[in-house]
C-alpha cells in the first residue's frame, strides 16, 4: 500500500506472549521483504534491509466462540453473542471492518428482539464525518484560497474531508512566495502544522504522540529508534 510517498507492505501473524511495548522482530522484518521481492523485477530494483524506514507491531487478541464444539477454535475477524439476559456482545474484528461489524449487532438485535420496525442496519448509508460534498476537486478551491501546495492541499481533501476547509484556515503563513500558507513538519511528507492545530482544538490530542502517531500516522512512516541506529 502505498502512502505519503512510502510503501507500507506486511504483515506477519504468529502466537506472542503479552508485552506493555511490542517490537517486530528481525525474523518478522525479514519475511515481509521476503514476500516483497516476489512482486518486483529484480531487473528493477532489490529489496533490501537498509530500505526500511520503520516497522512496528501490534499484539491483536483473537476471540474464543464459547458456543463452538471445539474449545480451541479461536475467530480471526468478530463474533455477535447475545446472553439470556439479553445483553448483545461484538467481540473482536479491527479498523477495517468496522462497518460490517455494526451491521452484524444490529442486524443481530433486530432478529433476537423481533424489532421488525426497526429495519435492518443502514450503516452502508452513513457518510463519515467530512464526507458531506467532498469531490475529486475539492483540492482546487483550497489551493486558490489560501496558496496551498497542490501534494498538500489533495492530502487534506483526502484525510479530512470538507474539514480540509478548517485545517486550512488554521494554517501560518511561510513567509515564501509559494506556498503561501502550510509549513510543513517534514520536507518529505505532506503534513503540515495547521493539522497540529486540528488535532489539539477538534480531536482532542494532548501529546506529541497523540498527534505524530494518532492523528497524522507521521511516526510510523519514520522510527525514532531506526533513525538513532543509523546516526550511531
Amino acid at each position: 500500500m502505498a502512502r505519503q510517498g512510502n510503501t507500507i507492505v506486511g504483515t506477519t501473524d504468529d502466537p506472542t506472549t503479552l508485552t506493555y511495548n511490542p517490537h517486530p522482530t528481525e525474523k518478522d522484518i525479514d519475511w515481509i521483504l521476503h514476500q516483497l521481492s516476489k512482486y518486483v523485477d529484480p531487473n528493477d530494483i532489490q529489496v533490501r534491509r537498509g530500505d526500511v524506514l520503520a516497522a512496528w507491531s501490534g499484539i491483536r487478541p483473537l476471540v474464543r466462540d464459547p458456543t463452538a464444539k471445539n474449545t480451541e477454535s479461536l475467530v480471526r475477524s468478530h463474533l455477535t453473542q447475545i446472553s439470556p439476559s439479553g445483553l448483545v456482545t461484538i467481540a473482536g474484528g479491527k479498523w477495517t471492518t468496522y462497518r460490517q461489524m455494526a451491521e452484524d449487532t444490529i442486524d443481530a438485535a433486530v432478529k433476537h428482539f423481533n424489532l421488525t420496525h426497526a429495519g435492518p442496519c443502514r450503516t452502508k448509508g452513513l457518510k463519515l464525518i467530512g464526507a458531506e460534498g467532498w469531490r475529486p476537486t475539492l483540492h482546487l478551491p483550497l489551493i486558490q484560497m489560501y496558496g496551498i501546495d497542490t501534494d498538500v492541499a489533495k492530502h487534506l481533501v483526502e484525510s479530512y474531508g470538507n474539514r480540509a476547509w478548517t485545517v486550512a484556515s488554521l494554517t501560518e503563513v511561510t513567509g515564501e512566495r509559494w506556498p503561501v500558507r502550510g509549513i510543513r513538519l517534514s520536507k518529505m511528507y505532506r503534513y503540515i502544522e495547521g493539522e497540529v492545530r486540528y488535532a489539539v482544538h477538534y480531536e482532542y490530542a494532548e501529546t506529541a504522540i497523540d498527534v505524530l502517531a494518532r492523528r497524522t500516522r507521521y511516526l510510523f512512516f519514520r522510527s525514532p529508534q531506526l533513525i538513532q541506529d543509523w546516526r550511531s
